[in-house]
């Protein structure tokens, strides 16, 4: 008996012409798709900024409520191993932050009892608080901070504090500061002036959070819901890791100014902020939170004033000797949000 193949079987395997129109349907969804997964991931960390800036907002008026004003921006230390024979006048370092004070508020109370108040918040008694986080101080799109990140002793020097003895530190960045007002004058007293501040000086204080501070809410008299309370400082990681730290009260740790634009960049650098300005990863602009407690997502594009980025200050602007600004241009919209008492809104609440 003679054998008879039966049917010839078809082949079924994928010609590679078949695999790249596979290949190529499969990229062209992912490059679709794939903008508006990032988009929504975005947008979700936009959110949670947002409400970060809330809780914020919410522990400030509580804070408000019991002692009477805001924190303090930035002051001296009174330290007695730091401060010298006269303080605060003959002290180097400046003190705690604004965030310190309101931990209480925003649920980090024991946090704020393990703090030696009476002592200087960069002194060696301190050190394992800086390396707490709290989670309404990180925005999720910045990836510097919220977390302990090593901290070069050699910064601690530059603030008027000795090394000190140990292998390593690490320190929490936040990433959001207080307004300081629309310039960076500092009205603080120092011996090389006798301890003596120009009124001058005090003026060009005229954000909520300042060298002058305590400010009281009734204060603010450009309306709460027209004058910047917080807004982010992006802590990206290169070689600005000197600034962002959570625990003090310094411009381009815990306080910004609106003399520069927001998210300005360094000339020649695309991807660093400028330390004390307001500053974000989002695209386009800041989350910002106002005294009313209100948020807000602040355009790059809003209006300010002329600003000269080679010499980083407002077009024609000069510093007198006696270190206040003089000729500046006419401030922006940007500027006149950064001011408590400016006078700025009418009586239509516009600018």
């Amino acid at each position: 008996m003679r054998f008879h193949p039966g049917p010839e079987r078809r082949r079924t395997a994928m010609t590679l012409i078949e695999l790249l129109v596979v290949l190529g349907v499969i990229a062209l969804l992912v490059a679709i798709l794939l903008p508006a997964v990032q988009a929504a991931r975005e947008a979700a960390r936009r959110g949670q900024c947002l409400n970060n800036l809330r809780q914020i907002g919410l522990a400030l008026h509580g804070y408000d409520q019991v002692a009477g004003s805001l924190p303090p921006g930035r002051y001296k230390l009174y330290d007695p191993r730091f401060a010298g024979p006269n303080p605060p006048c003959s002290a180097r370092s400046i003190d705690k932050s604004f965030l310190v004070a309101i931990l209480p508020e925003i649920e980090g109370g024991a946090l704020f009892n393990a703090i030696n108040q009476n002592l200087a918040i960069l002194g060696p008694e301190n050190t394992t608080a800086w390396s707490f986080s709290v989670s309404a101080y990180a925005c999720p799109s910045d990836i510097g901070a919220g977390r302990p990140r090593r901290l070069n002793p050699d910064r601690l020097p530059t603030h008027g504090i000795p090394v000190l003895t140990g292998d390593a530190y690490f320190m929490v960045f936040s990433s959001y500061s207080g307004c300081f007002g629309s310039l960076n004058t500092s009205a603080l007293p120092t011996e090389a002036r006798d301890c003596f501040v120009s009124p001058r000086k005090i003026e060009q204080n005229n954000g909520c959070f300042n060298d002058r501070s305590p400010i009281r809410l009734s204060d603010i008299t450009d309306g709460l819901s027209n004058t910047l309370l917080v807004a982010e400082q992006t802590n990206v990681i290169g070689p600005y890791d000197g600034y962002g730290w959570y625990v003090t009260g310094n411009l381009g740790d815990t306080l910004f100014t609106a003399l520069f634009p927001p998210n300005l960049r360094n000339a020649g650098e695309s991807f660093q902020p400028i330390p004390s300005s307001a500053w974000s990863l989002h695209p386009g602009g800041l989350n910002a939170l106002m005294a009313d407690g209100s948020t807000r997502f602040v355009k790059e594009t809003i209006e300010s004033w002329t600003f000269d980025p080679k010499r980083l200050r407002p077009t024609g602007a000069s510093i007198n000797p006696g270190g206040w600004w003089e000729n500046l241009p006419p401030s922006g919209v940007w500027q006149k949000l950064a001011t408590r008492a400016g006078d700025e809104v009418s009586s239509s609440g516009t600018y």
